[in-house]
Formats: C-alpha cells, sequence, structure tokens
C-alpha cells in the first residue's frame, strides 16, 4: 500500500515568509520527494474561487468558520468547558470539523499531520494512518513568557500577532486592550498548558521545533510520545559575502509577530542611537511584513539609516552585502528558523539567549552567533563585526555549524525516522 499524507492546516504554506511556513513547505518538499506529489493532500482555508497558491501536492479547500459560528463557539462551548482553549474556539466549528473528517475518511492517509491544537481537535478517532500533531510551539510557555514580561516592562504587546485573521473583526479591537488582553492571556494560558498535556496523550506523536519544550511536554503529559521536529530548509549554498561599507545590518522576521515587533522595537530604541552616533552611514534593513503604525513611527526618525522592507522573496543580494543579522528577542518560544536559514548562507547573527533557546551553541561566536542579553553591548560588538577578518571566522563558523545540525541530510534522516518512511 502507498503512503498517502494529509497536512490539515489553517496557513498556506507559502509564501515562506516565517518559521511556521517554512517548516510547513519543507514537509511538503519531503513528503513530495518521497511519496510523490500525487500522494501528498493539504488543506486551505477559503472562500470559493479562491487562487490556489503554488505548492507540491493537492490542495482541497475548507469553508472557515463564519463570525457567528465562531461567536457561538466562543459564548457556548468555550464558556462552560474549562479545558477548551481560545484558539481552538475560533475554528471549532461543528461544519468545519464535518468537512475535516469527511476528507480523512475519503482519502484515508496513512499519515495525517494537524497544525496545532486549532486543527488538531478535529481530528477523527479510530483512523487508520498515525496521526501526528504539529504544535509547532509550547504556547503555554509562550504566553506565560508573555505575561511575565508585560508585568516586567513598559511595553506594546500585540497579542493576536498572524492569529488575528481568525478572530472576528470586533473583538480585535477589544482584545488588543491591555485590561482585556491580560485577562484574557492568563485564562488562555492555564487553559492551554492542560489542553497541551491532554492532546500529546490522544496523538501517536506530537512535535515541537524546541527540544527543551519537547522535554517539558514530556515531563508534563508523562509519554515519550512528544518529538522534536526541525524545519527542512530549502537546499542553499552559502553566499559570496562582500559586507559594504558602511554597514548594513539585518533583521528578519514577520512583524505582526509579538516577540518580533518587540525586538526591532528595543532594537530601535536602545541600540540604533548609540550605532549612528558610532558607525556613521549604518543601515538597518528590515525585512518582514506586517510592520504597525507605531512601528513604522519608531523608525521614522532614522531617514534611510532604517529601511522597512517588507517581504522580500530573494534574500541573497541581502546576505552578500550585510554585516551580520540581529535577533534582540526578550521573549517567545521555539527555535527561530529565520536564524538557521541565516548562519546557513554564513552571515554572523548577533542575539540574546532567548534567541537560541533549544539550539546548541557557543555564545561566543564559535558556531557563527554571538550571544548577549546586554543590548547596550551590542553598539560594541556589531562594530568589532565590522573587522574583516572577525567577520570571516564568524561566517565560516554559521556554515559549519548550520551543515553539521540543520542542513537537509541531516533534518531529512529525522524526517525518515520520525514518519516512518
Amino acid at each position: 500500500m502507498t503512503d498517502r499524507v494529509l497536512i490539515i492546516s489553517t496557513a498556506p504554506p507559502v509564501p515562506v515568509d516565517n518559521g511556521k511556513r517554512m517548516v510547513l513547505s519543507g514537509l511538503l518538499d519531503y513528503f513530495a520527494g518521497r511519496l510523490g506529489a500525487e500522494n501528498v493532500h493539504y488543506t486551505l482555508l477559503g472562500a470559493p474561487g479562491a487562487e490556489r497558491p503554488g505548492f507540491p501536492g493537492i490542495a482541497h479547500r475548507l469553508d472557515p468558520p463564519s463570525t457567528i459560528g465562531q461567536l457561538s463557539v466562543l459564548l457556548g462551548r468555550l464558556a462552560r468547558d474549562s479545558s477548551y482553549t481560545v484558539q481552538e474556539a475560533m475554528l471549532g466549528s461543528p461544519a468545519l470539523r464535518e468537512q475535516i473528517q469527511a476528507l480523512v475518511s475519503w482519502l484515508r492517509p496513512t499519515i495525517e499531520i494537524y497544525d496545532t491544537l486549532r486543527m488538531g481537535q478535529h481530528a477523527p478517532t479510530g483512523s487508520v494512518g498515525r496521526q501526528y500533531l504539529y504544535l509547532d510551539d509550547l504556547f503555554s510557555l509562550r504566553y506565560e513568557r508573555m505575561l511575565r514580561f508585560d508585568r516586567d516592562n513598559d511595553v506594546q504587546i500585540d497579542p493576536l500577532g498572524e492569529f488575528a485573521s481568525n478572530v472576528p473583526g470586533p473583538l480585535r479591537a477589544l482584545v488588543r486592550r491591555p485590561a482585556v488582553y491580560r485577562r484574557v492571556l492568563k485564562l488562555e494560558q492555564r487553559r492551554i498548558e492542560r489542553r497541551e498535556v491532554t492532546m500529546a496523550r490522544r496523538f501517536d506523536t506530537s512535535m515541537l521545533i524546541n527540544p527543551n519544550e519537547v522535554a517539558t511536554l514530556r515531563q508534563r503529559a508523562g509519554t515519550d510520545g512528544v518529538r522534536q521536529i526541525s524545519g527542512l530548509l530549502p537546499s542553499v549554498e552559502p553566499v559570496h559575502r562582500e559586507p559594504v561599507s558602511p554597514p548594513e545590518l539585518l533583521f528578519l522576521g514577520r512583524l505582526n509577530i509579538p516577540h518580533n515587533e518587540d525586538a526591532i522595537s528595543a532594537f530601535l530604541q536602545s541600540v540604533m542611537p548609540t550605532l549612528v552616533d558610532t558607525m556613521p552611514g549604518v543601515v538597518l534593513r528590515v525585512v518582514g511584513s506586517g510592520a504597525s503604525d507605531r512601528l513604522r513611527a519608531l523608525a521614522a526618525p532614522f531617514g534611510d539609516q532604517v529601511r522597512m522592507e517588507g517581504f522580500v522573496p530573494d534574500l541573497e543580494p541581502l546576505f552578500s552585502r550585510v554585516t551580520a543579522s540581529v535577533a534582540p528577542l526578550r521573549f517567545g518560544t521555539g527555535i527561530k528558523i529565520k536564524t538557521l536559514d541565516t548562519l546557513a548562507r554564513g552571515v554572523p547573527v548577533l542575539t540574546t539567549a532567548l534567541g537560541v533557546d533549544g539550539l546548541d551553541v557557543s555564545p561566543d561566536g564559535r558556531d557563527g552567533i554571538l550571544v548577549c542579553d546586554d543590548l547596550s553591548a551590542w553598539p560594541d560588538l556589531l562594530r568589532e563585526l565590522t573587522v574583516r577578518s572577525e567577520n570571516q571566522l564568524l561566517s565560516k563558523a554559521a556554515v559549519t555549524y548550520f551543515d553539521r545540525t540543520f542542513s537537509r541530510r541531516v533534518v531529512e534522516q529525522q524526517y525518515d525516522e520520525l514518519f516512518g518512511l
């Protein structure tokens, strides 16, 4: 019997503009290579007639829940079931469940992959295939860190991030108010921690990007069915690098994700003013869609020295000319796939301890990464990276580290074992 794969997700796998899409796109690429594209199926939420994004495999359209349906679940099951989460409620309509279960019954896949709890809630029991739950990050830990960071710092956080598109319009503005989102996050953090445990016990295999989070969920759920899954990045060659002068720095990441918006905001407030004074002509190139008005206002005083590039499909020209990539993350979970993509191209990275959480790296640059939580020290570190010999050493170390730990050869071996192919 030929293996057949069904990936059930709300997110299209392209364009590959964030870590999650990079993982989903990599899974499609892997399965299409192993089984043939005709045996790979992927669901998309969308209205009839919506344009199908280009990716390998067969796409199946699912009707998204209506606003009335979302509110019905939100005010119904969420209110009476203390184990249910807001994330699930936004996509918890019975009609969506029926579509997914009918598709599973018709296709009879041997491998079913559900994208986070939002879609995992609809997995049928008694399925003929092996059921995998891709959890992405451990959201209970993400929310715990967001709440702690919000409590200890005078910052503005948009808790919805990319999930905003799944939330009814009338609720978005309400949830973004600090007094509201703090209560919602506290409630959701407690619920989702219980739910992660329940679902880890229910699925054959649950998958997380970060090995530290794998260990946490294994302990909480008392199961060894929680496994690490690495992102399968496209095959790339290290670029020929000629860092330009004055130096250019790179920030990569979707800007409507809370930890990314906070990171670049912190850089603009705590690092960029000193760089402008001490590194004449320095330019920060911010690559990622979803910049808020607030973020653009922070960038505006720097003029052309901070360039909001939006989504850039081909990053090679940037990788070839920048001195380093910066990732001043102050909260968040998972593993930053964009950091791995940067290392693969031979670009040195300056980040915080959270930016390398889950990566077995030396903080002193021996793996192409410098780690420092004190942003006041960053200008000096970045000036050191403008020294050609130092930059070349870190560049070579970055490529070596990536090849040893996250190359396609390494990750495909992990997938073969994980999916039994």
